[in-house]
């Protein structure tokens, strides 16, 4: 909640004293490199280190950048911001892949669609209660508010996770479920999910460039624009978990389709001729993106050992993060020259186009990868149940 405060904050800050897309690209943009170097590193490390404590570290060494933005007053004091946010972008590059990886450790198998649901709300309650008052206490209070907050909860955050307890996976873990190919990286499956998820890395890098100049220069509303444009997300991603707890199977299908629908609805958004139609678009969008985030992590949680999943997850996060950044930097870069509507409209058509080829992958390869897995895990259980009986 508090990262929502402080970007919401943070965005509206930097178009008031801008007044610039490309200006906003390039401080979302900033997470390239350390996604790209940090998070497979520290999802290697997270495989063998102590996960509480590698959280909590980089929960506390983050405070006093959080609290550094409250010195910037004027285009001169840029550099603190941009340089702050590169800090903060190291310290959330090592500590999703931990996090993410800490999931599929805690967690017993058969629960894990239903805890990836689960995660899509609270990420939803988040959105809600960060974006929301962010957007509200910065423009009726002051964006200062937003910035303490925000340094006070990396430091609630590190007390939170402290009585956490893992037990370290050992090196050669048998997969959760049989798989033809006994590590993640060789799972045509789960090479088949990165692509996915970094084809819709790509487009929510454009789409979240998109929320901040909807909110704040479209409809003119500032930071309380952005505010209720996250806010509608989080009420999506609350929504989903109603939706992500009753997919039993076609994950894989199921997650593809909900990128075409996202495309739809961005491009209804794109169209929106006030506030509260767009809002209404974005969380339609976001109970989609939930539901496919549920999807897709359940079943790379599934096809791991869990003792290389911060690995797996590490890569996610570097490949995932690293194509926002570019997406972002591009995407403001795009909004210097031409309409956000136009941009967005555009950005639907091509969610729509990748839904469509992910879907002919699908029918004519991997269809019939996930048809002789299910093969293979009703015979494991066939030999199982007759093990029992003799």
């Amino acid at each position: 909640m508090g990262d929502r405060f402080s970007q919401v904050a943070v965005l509206a800050l930097l178009l008031e004293l801008t007044g610039s897309g490309l200006a906003v690209g390039i401080l979302m943009g900033m997470r390239v490199l350390p996604y790209l170097i940090l998070s497979p590193v520290a999802g290697k490390f997270a495989d063998i280190w102590d996960r509480r404590k590698m959280m909590m570290v980089t929960d506390i060494a983050r405070v006093p950048f959080a609290f550094s933005f409250l010195f910037v007053q004027s285009q001169d004091d840029l550099w603190i911001l941009y340089s702050s946010m590169f800090v903060l972008a190291c310290g959330e590059a090592i500590y999703q892949p931990v996090r993410k990886s800490s999931i599929g450790v805690l967690v017993e198998e058969q629960h894990y669609a239903k805890v990836n649901g689960f995660e899509q709300v609270v990420i939803g309650i988040v959105l809600i209660i960060g974006s929301i008052t962010g957007g509200l206490v910065a423009f009726l209070i002051g964006k200062d508010v937003a910035f303490i907050l925000n340094g006070c909860t990396f430091m609630a955050a590190a007390s939170l996770i402290y009585p956490l307890k893992f037990k370290r996976q050992k090196s050669q873990q048998s997969p959760a479920i049989p798989v033809q190919k006994p590590r993640a990286k060789l799972d045509p499956m789960v090479l088949f999910i990165v692509v996915i998820l970094g084809v819709s890395a790509g487009l929510d890098g454009l789409f979240n460039i998109l929320i901040s100049y909807y909110g704040a220069e479209t409809f003119n509303l500032g930071e309380l624009g952005i505010g209720l444009l996250y806010g509608a997300l989080g009420i999506g991603l609350v929504m989903s978990f109603f939706i992500s707890k009753q997919v039993k199977g076609k994950m894989l299908l199921i997650g593809i389709i909900t990128i075409g629908m996202e495309g739809v609805l961005q491009m209804l958004a794109s169209q929106a001729s006030v506030i509260w139609a767009a809002a209404l678009a974005f969380t339609g969008i976001s109970l989609f993106g939930g539901v496919g985030a549920a999807c897709f992590d359940t079943l790379v949680m599934a096809r791991t050992p869990k003792s290389d999943q911060g690995r797996v997850f590490g890569f996610i996060e570097s490949l995932t993060n690293v194509v926002i950044g570019l997406a972002m930097f591009g995407s403001g870069w795009l909004l210097d020259s031409f309409a956000a509507r136009q941009v967005g409209f555009i950005g639907g058509i091509a969610a729509i186009g990748s839904m469509v080829l992910f879907i002919v992958l699908y029918s004519f390869y991997f269809h019939k990868i996930i048809e002789n897995s299910r093969k293979m895990v009703k015979k494991y259980e066939k030999r199982s149940i007759k093990h029992t009986e003799e």
